[in-house]
Order: structure tokens, then sequence, then C-alpha cells
């Protein structure tokens, strides 16, 4: 199992703080794949332009990277603001 959060607009948006997934997934990218493939407000929410950072047991990722079970991984928005 991974968990999943999901923070800020994404929470709001998706009407969803956090859910534990099954693992199979090798990495970010296969699972932010898997989770658009719920339909909508999933793929909306999640487009690729729209997840700013992922974070895997509380270290940002800046590019794809390998999951294991038992990781705790969390979504993070583009933040505006001025």
């Amino acid at each position: 199992m991974i968990t999943v959060t999901y923070l800020a607009r994404f929470a709001e948006e998706l009407g969803l703080t956090q859910e534990q997934i099954d693992f199979n997934f090798p990495d970010s990218d296969a699972l932010l794949s898997h989770l658009r493939q719920r339909g909508e407000p999933w793929q909306q929410v999640l487009a690729g332009e729209k997840v700013y950072k992922i974070a895997v047991n509380n270290v940002i990722q800046h590019t794809n990277t390998e999951l294991k079970d038992g990781d705790n991984i969390a979504l993070l928005p583009p933040v505006t603001g001025g």
C-alpha cells in the first residue's frame, strides 16, 4: 500500500485529503496516470501542468521518481498569490 495525500486545491476539488492505494506503480508518473484514468474530476484536476510538485516520504521530487511499497506521496498544486 502507498498513501497519497492531496493538498490545498487538490483536496478541495477532489473532495479527498488522503487515501491508501494498493501498490503497483513503478514510479510517480505511473501513479499520476492511474489517478487520471479515474475520469472526471481526476483527469482535469491532475492534468500535467497542474501538478506542481510531488513529495515522496516528505522529500520534494523534481523529476519522475521510483516508488516503493509503504511510501507516502503528497501531491502539491501550483501556488498563486501576490
